[in-house]
Order: structure tokens, then sequence, then C-alpha cells
């Protein structure tokens, strides 16, 4: 049985700690919100401060004429996916948000090449971070100095929604080895866990986001929308795994072999592999939008067909490193002080990593949900993405709607119009649904890891890069099957609450993976 120990009330409750989360907190600190940050780990976690890189970078609007210009790369790349009032908020709000950065305890500055943005046809200002370590615990001070309150080691398991208007949510709180239930009474949440990547064994994010809110807001009344456009990167597997790989370098790549040294692309000849790398070196993410797509379905069907290769192999060119141009001498000179990677003297295996996340959770252009008084902020949300994602819009995104959720946030609290006295207690109908998740006929033994481990496993193999519809029937029955052999009550102290709303998640992109055709960074096989 869960009982929920403490009642808390607030006027925002802020989940995530990320760069969207943290955000949203100094800003509503900024207009006198009363607001309660919690994070599932420590402040500065998530998928933001996880980036595996020299630097990550942040694209914004430029001079006036760049209005229609960025309009037109998001509406080229989203391919009918996209929102466009979403759109013309981040277009409008960009250039001022990122003074967010600075105010979380970021150092940006702007980026003086002028190559334009992974998938964009145009150039733009593109600000960079990095040092994320020392930037959380900066985050960390400036939340203490402004006296925002905030909860480590806290996990939202279910949001009370009534009359389809927040009422408050159910976090557990861990403490020297003990869970706590509370309850927080607010009409306001803002949602920035996260996205869908987690979910994958392969995937580019810090293990704890796993992607269970989705399916929390979705029981809250939420609707979800774009989930089958998760973008796919090549990563390291060899020599070190779970090192984002510069596709820049590809066309330097003379040969792709399995790891027996057997071609993978015997039907190419020297100038038609060349010309494919070339192609295939101008973009990160997976995209059917390029003829060099047969990189990527050739990668993930021999890595299907063959589930005991660790990846596919790569053999480089010596001129690589012969190459002075920015963009690849900070990217060399980092892979191979910082992390230990030689890309011509080292052996070389990538693998397509779940990456970033086109859909989530449907907002309108103030970051607010179907369900009043619910936000979603960062890559928990369906923001300016579609079909595909351009690179440095998602931090940007995070940043642009944090700023309106709290606008928003503001406006209704003046308004002060919210039903805040339903019939029944929203702690009481919190409770009642979390017990109500006890499955008597489930077996005991299977634990929150497994479960866990068995949703990134296949849903690595089933729904990554080059998916079938029987693969994704299969997968979606295993899913269901995990659901019905599982208990998440008696594994509670295990996370297994939050383990089953991830599974729930899952199941709810196999489902928009069968009903969406091939687009953009999804990929439907007949």
């Amino acid at each position: 049985m869960i009982t929920i120990n403490q009642i808390l009330e607030t006027d925002l409750l802020i989940v995530g700690s990320g760069i969207a989360g943290l955000s949203a907190a100094v800003e509503a600190k900024s207009k006198g919100i009363n607001a309660l940050l919690i994070s599932k780990s420590t402040i500065g976690s998530g998928a933001s401060y996880f980036p595996l890189k020299a630097t990550l970078g942040i694209q914004v609007t430029g001079d006036e004429n760049d209005y229609s210009l960025f309009r037109e790369d998001i509406e080229h790349i989203g391919k009918g996916k996209i929102n466009p009032n979403v759109v013309q908020a981040y277009i409008e709000d960009s250039p001022k948000a990122i003074a967010l950065l600075e105010r979380i305890g970021f150092k940006p500055w702007k980026r003086n090449d002028n190559r334009p943005a992974c998938f964009a046809k145009y150039t733009r200002p593109i600000y960079l971070i990095k040092d994320w370590r020392e930037a959380a615990l900066r985050a960390k001070k400036i939340l203490q100095e402004q006296q925002i309150p905030f909860y480590e080691n806290a996990t939202l398991l279910h949001i009370v929604a009534e009359h389809n208007q927040v009422q408050g949510a159910v976090f557990a709180y861990t403490t020297s080895g003990q869970i706590s239930y509370i309850f927080c009474k607010t009409n306001h949440i803002i949602l920035a866990a996260g996205g869908l990547a987690g979910l994958y064994k392969d995937n580019l994010y810090p293990a704890d986001v796993i992607g269970s809110l989705h399916s929390v807001a979705k029981q809250a009344g939420a609707t979800l929308v774009n989930l089958a456009f998760i973008q796919f990167i090549p990563a390291f597997v060899e020599p070190k795994y779970k090192v984002l790989f510069g596709e820049h370098t590809l066309k330097y790549v003379t040969e792709i072999t399995d790891s027996t040294g057997k071609n993978l692309f015997p039907h190419l000849n020297e100038a038609q592999f060349s010309k494919m790398m070339l192609e295939r070196s101008h973009y990160a993410p997976f995209s059917l939008d390029f003829k060099c797509v047969e990189f990527d379905l050739v990668m993930m069907k021999h890595l299907l067909e063959n589930p005991n290769e660790k990846g596919i192999y790569l053999k480089y060119s010596p001129k690589l490193y012969e190459d002075k141009e920015e963009f690849y001498t900070v990217y060399l000179n980092w892979l191979k002080n910082e992390v230990g990677i030689d890309l011509v003297r080292d052996k070389i295996a990538i693998k397509p990593f779940a990456h970033s996340c086109n859909g989530g959770i449907q907002i309108n252009e103030w970051g607010e949900s179907t369900v009043k008084g619910l936000f979603a902020i960062g890559e928990i949300a369906h923001c300016i993405e579609g079909a595909n994602r351009m690179g440095g819009n998602s931090v940007g995104g995070g940043l642009v709607f944090a700023k309106r959720a709290v606008s928003e946030i503001v406006r209704s609290l003046k308004q002060n119009n919210l039903q805040k006295n339903p019939k029944i207690s929203p702690l009481v109908i919190a409770e009642r649904a979390l017990n109500q998740l006890a499955n008597s006929t489930a077996n005991l033994e299977l634990t929150a890891s497994e479960v866990l481990s068995t949703i990134r496993e296949k849903m690595a193999l089933y729904a990554n890069v080059y998916r079938t519809p029987s693969n994704l029937k299969l997968l979606l029955n295993t899913l269901s099957n995990l659901e019905q052999q599982f208990d998440p009550i008696y594994h509670a102290q295990h996370q297994g609450i939050e383990i089953y709303n991830a599974l729930k998640t899952a199941q709810l992109i196999v489902k928009h993976m069968l009903d969406e055709k091939s687009l953009g960074a999804h990929y439907l096989s007949e």
C-alpha cells in the first residue's frame, strides 16, 4: 500500500533540474511566484547536462530577415508535423531567452564560424556552452542564494487533474535510503523532465531519464504527439562506449565492415561510396531526406540481423588529421585529449544511439498542455520540431518556453479563477490511483530493474532506425506481457511505479510508430 506521508502547498511545482527546469525556477522567482523544484537526481542533471562532446549549441533567430528564413528552415524539415503558433513564439523570443543561461550558471558565447546548424539551410546566431559540472554546481548555489526550495532524489509519480485542471501531484522522496510519498497541492505544474531516449539500451542520456512522465501526463489528460519521430545518431561503441560520434568525419572514411572485416557496402564502387559518405558527413541524425540514408539503413539492418555484433567498423584515411578547419580540429583534439580516441590509430565501431525526441506533450504557444495548469517545456514537450529537428533548437526551446510558461502562470494566479476545492480530496484521489496499480496476478520475482532492462533491450532491437510492422507488433506484445507480469506497488521501493509509467510510455511510442508513415526521422519498412 502507498500511503502519503506529507502534504505541501505551492503556487507552482517544477519537475526536472536540467536547463529547462532551472530556467523556469529562476524565472518564476523573479516574477514573485512561490515555486518548488523537484529533481530525480542532483541539481543540474538531465540530458542537457549530459552532452558527451566539447560544446553544446543553441540556435536563435538572427536579424529581421531571418524571421521568414528560420520559419522556412523549420517548416522544410518539419514536413507538416509542426505547430505554427509554437514555432512563431520560438522565432520571436529565442534571442532574448538566451540570457537565461547566465542566470542559471552557464557562460555562453557566440560561435564565430558561419556553418549552418544541422538540417538548416541558412546561417544564424548559434551560442555555445560547456563546463557542465561547474555550471551545475553554480546552478545549485543560485537556487540556494535565491531561496528557491528544491528536493533532490524526488520522482513524480502521479498528477491529479479534475475537470481538466491540475489539482496536485504525488512524488516519491528518497532520503537516507527511505522513501516517503509527498502530495504537493498546486494548480500549476511545469514538466521539464526530459525526453524518451532513455527507453533504449543505447542512448545518449543520463541513466535516470526514462520517459516515465509522458504516460503520467497522458493519464492526467494531456495529448501526446509525434512520439514516433525519435532521432537516432551514431555514437561510439569501440574503443569507448557512449561517446558522441562526429558525423562530419565520415567523409574521410574509406571502408565500412563488420567485426570480421567483411565489407558492408560491396555493391558500391569507390566513387559511389565516397559520394555517400560525403553527403552523410553533413548532418548528424538519421534522416530520410537524403539518398545517403542507405548508410544508416544498412548499418541498422546488419545489427538487427546480427545481434551479437557490437556495431559497424570504420576505417579512416590519415588525411582526416590534415584537415585544419576549426570544426574538425576542436572535435578531434577533444576526442584525442579528453576521451582518448584517435580515429586513425584505434579500432573504431559505431552504432545508432537514441538521441533526441521530436514529439512529446502537445503544448500551445505558452507551453501549456491540453490540461489547464499543466505545462511542458524542454524535450518532454512537442516544441518546434516535426519530422526532423534542426541542431541547436532543443535547449533553445527549453529557454523560450520556460519564460512563456511562467508568464502564463503569472496571469493565471492574478485571475485566481481556478477551481480549488473539488468534491473529493486530491490526496485521496492520488492515493487511490497509485494503489490501483497493484497486480494480484503478477510474478513477484520480476523486478523493476529487469522490466526496465527488457524494455531497453527490445526497444533498441525493434524500435530503432530500421523498423518493420511485424517487429513492432511483436515488441508491443512483449511490452504488454511485461505489464501483465509486473506489480509496480510490490516493487515501489525500487522504482516500481516509475518504471511502470516508463513501460506505458514505451507502449505509446510503439503504437505511434505503427500509425506513422516513413518521414524524416521515422522509418518503417513495408
